[in-house]
């Protein structure tokens, strides 16, 4: 009996220099519009209070000013411009810190930490003073970069446990600081089944 020749089978040879062609673009591409955000309030953790209006008003992607509520009554101010902290707040990932309650300091002073944790960012602590020439500050040094083209937009995250008299002072300080436009955010109430 006769063995059977083998026959040999050319080799699949692929080319593989227009699929790492291809990579390579889609690589830059991202890389060059991707946004990176610095976590701007990256300790503070609150419980938005929930809203059954479904106002889905997009806030811009920059310039905007964020006022952070906790539940022990402190206010956070923070902006998402680096040039305008570091010319504000001296460091250019510095925050503001403001306790309303004249009578007590903010859990920050008095334990060094924010809802319990540490944060690496730098803070400064204000007065009521120091607080609203804050406001002006950031607003006014934005205004310096851009040529006067550009505003903040003030965006309101308050904790749904945070004492009222604290939004009040805060709200008087806006009208006296002459931020009369804000935006409180929430969450939106999830429909009940019937």
């Amino acid at each position: 009996m006769k063995k059977a020749r083998s026959i040999k089978k050319p080799g699949v040879n692929i080319d593989m220099t227009p699929l790492v062609d291809v990579i390579m673009l889609l690589l830059t591409f991202f890389m060059l519009v991707a946004t990176f955000k610095v976590e701007s309030t990256e300790a503070i953790e609150i419980k938005l209070p929930e809203s059954a209006v479904t106002d889905t008003t997009k806030l811009p992607e920059k310039n905007i000013m964020t006022i952070t509520i906790t539940n022990k009554g402190d206010a956070f101010v923070d902006v998402d411009n680096f040039k305008v902290r570091e010319k504000v707040f001296g460091d250019a990932l510095g925050m503001g810190v403001f306790h309303p309650d004249s009578t007590g300091k903010s859990e920050y002073e008095t334990s060094g930490t924010v809802m319990g944790k540490q944060i690496k960012r730098k803070i400064v602590v204000m007065n009521r003073e120091q607080f609203e020439k804050s406001l002006k500050e950031l607003r006014l040094e934005l205004k310096n970069q851009t040529g006067g083209k550009e505003d903040f937009r003030l965006v309101i995250k308050g904790d749904s446990q945070a004492d009222y008299g604290v939004v009040e002072d805060l709200m008087e300080i806006f009208k006296m600081t002459r931020n009369t436009r804000f935006a409180l955010v929430t969450d939106i109430r999830s429909a009940e089944p019937k």
